[in-house]
């Protein structure tokens, strides 16, 4: 390079680099942004997982104080519309999907149930990734004074009859769309029933009847299909041939936390 060369270029600087090493600079700034960025990405979904937990614990912690106040009665997991059904862990907005109900109207049906009294914050009934739509993103489970699936299933009324509640399940993350605000699984057959989502990694958070909450990974590439769906995609394929998945580890571990026990020989 000529010195008139090197004289021009340290002008159009205006300090004392020279057009190369500024190029140099840049290209170390990019290598720098592109070791960062994954790691920044991660810590920020990391953080949003975090947020997810703490939800779902407080609602588990509103659940056992519920029980504490209620003879140890425990809330009804599916949610209705109708009145005459008491101690609804929420209520069920008016119409077919909650999501499909204005904003205020979904709000109202969470301060209409009986946890509301312990977590009167709105905030902490959905997964802070949730779609706008969405103003619940956690289930209550139907092993939990829910329905009664049709399989001899052992539905819980009453918290005492919990003999490990560490290991069983009592919130989820679920989709908006659930109509009833309750999850479930089957008993009695290697079958998943209700879409599961994953919103924070191959996993979904969940927590349990001692309080504490867990991250469930998922390693089964079946289970990881299932849970790639959309809400309406995994409805198509409830009754399915790809819904029973014998052998899958994943299933099995969710029915138990689930039912406490699985209805059928693995």
């Amino acid at each position: 390079m000529s010195s008139n060369t090197t004289f021009r270029e340290r002008r159009l600087l205006g300090t004392g680099f020279t057009l190369i090493e500024l190029l140099v600079v840049i290209a170390i700034i990019a290598i720098l942004m592109a070791v960062l960025m994954p790691a920044l990405s991660r810590a920020r979904e990391q953080g949003k997982r975090a947020a997810c937990l703490n939800n779902t614990k407080t609602l588990a912690f509103a659940w056992v104080m519920y029980a504490d106040e209620n003879g140890g009665r425990i809330p009804r997991a599916n949610a209705t519309e109708d009145p005459a059904v008491k101690h609804c862990w929420i209520r069920k907005p008016a119409g077919t999907l909650p999501v499909e109900a204005p904003k205020e109207v979904q709000l109202q049906a969470l301060r209409d149930g009986v946890l509301f009294k312990y977590v009167p914050n709105t905030k902490l009934f959905r997964c802070p990734v949730a779609k706008s739509t969405e103003m619940r993103t956690y289930s209550s489970i139907h092993a939990m004074n829910g329905a009664d699936i049709g399989q001899n299933a052992p539905v819980v009324k009453k918290i005492d009859e919990l003999k490990r509640p560490g290991t069983r399940i009592v919130f989820i993350d679920d989709y908006g769309e659930d109509w009833d605000a309750a999850w479930t699984v089957h008993y009695n057959q290697p079958k998943w029933w209700n879409p599961i989502p994953m919103r924070h990694g191959k996993g979904t958070v969940a927590s349990h009847a001692d309080g504490h909450c867990e991250f469930y990974s998922w390693t089964d590439p079946r289970t990881i299909d299932w849970a790639q769906r959309t809400w309406a995609e995994a409805e198509q394929q409830r009754t399915g041939a790809l819904t029973t998945q014998p052998g899958n580890e994943d299933l099995q571990r969710i029915q138990k936390a689930c039912w406490g026990k699985l209805g059928y020989a693995p």
